[in-house]
């Protein structure tokens, strides 16, 4: 908005438009040079919420590399707000504090556990029928990291010398020198067949902002009009799938 005023100021549209209105004095107060400070500050924040908003690609992991450069640097047009395929692993050694990066690991490796108990058991329920036992499978956000938390403190109070497999998968990840080639986000979890897979495959889905389902509920709000009212939920999001993705 404000860029579109002090483009419309320095073309002499503006000046023009309150002339015709008898409405100059709108101008009298407007201080250009502020203007332009302000439009420079808040520029680098503009290309970050764009970045952020985009809803065919991951954002997710855009996330602390864009805050880290807005409190950097917020003079600058800087365009390391998207490293997209650059390790963000050097990047997070370097960030965070040793306690954060710990944690960062721990977190993962509990994911990991998780996602493979999971995976080992859906490929069982195929094979052999439904289990007698239901292996946790949280639909809700809040109880799957309920779950991750909760076996990560049992496996802390077991005294648990020897590192778990999810652990022994993340360092190793995190420790690979060959993986700093540019690549393509999607295109390197694409490749991959670890046990890391399933992780990425759920964070990767988390969008960074809310930006892309709000588009979603625009065009459901356009789609849903009066004389088509009565669609089947089904119908309704299968044209929304094809309007996102063709």
């Amino acid at each position: 908005m404000l860029q579109s005023i002090n483009d419309a100021l320095k073309s002499g549209k503006l000046h023009d438009i309150l002339l015709r209105r008898s409405e100059l004095r709108y101008l009298n107060n407007i201080d250009c040079d502020l203007l332009e400070d302000v439009i420079q500050l808040l520029k680098p924040f503009d290309e970050a919420t764009r970045h952020l908003s985009i809803h065919q690609a991951p954002t997710l992991h855009l996330v602390l590399p864009t805050k880290a450069t807005l409190l950097q640097d917020t003079n600058r047009n800087s365009k390391r707000c998207h490293p997209y395929t650059p390790s963000l692993r050097s990047f997070l050694r370097k960030t965070l504090s040793g306690q954060e990066y710990e944690e960062v690991i721990n977190t993962l490796a509990a994911l990991t556990e998780t996602a493979g108990t999971e995976e080992r058991a859906r490929s069982l329920e195929k094979k052999q029928g439904p289990p007698r036992e239901a292996v946790p499978s949280p639909t809700e956000v809040h109880d799957f990291f309920s779950f991750c938390v909760e076996k990560q403190q049992q496996e802390g109070d077991s005294g648990g010398i020897s590192e778990s497999w999810g652990r022994q998968f993340v360092v190793e990840y995190m420790s690979d020198s060959k993986l700093t080639g540019f690549q393509s986000l999607l295109n390197f979890w694409h490749e991959r067949s670890d046990g890391l897979v399933p992780v990425a495959r759920r964070l990767l889905a988390i969008p960074a902002t809310s930006t892309p389902s709000e588009r979603s509920f625009s065009v459901a709000g356009r789609l849903i009009e009066e004389r088509r009212s009565t669609l089947n939920p089904e119908n309704v999001d299968e044209l929304l799938f094809l309007h996102s993705n063709l």
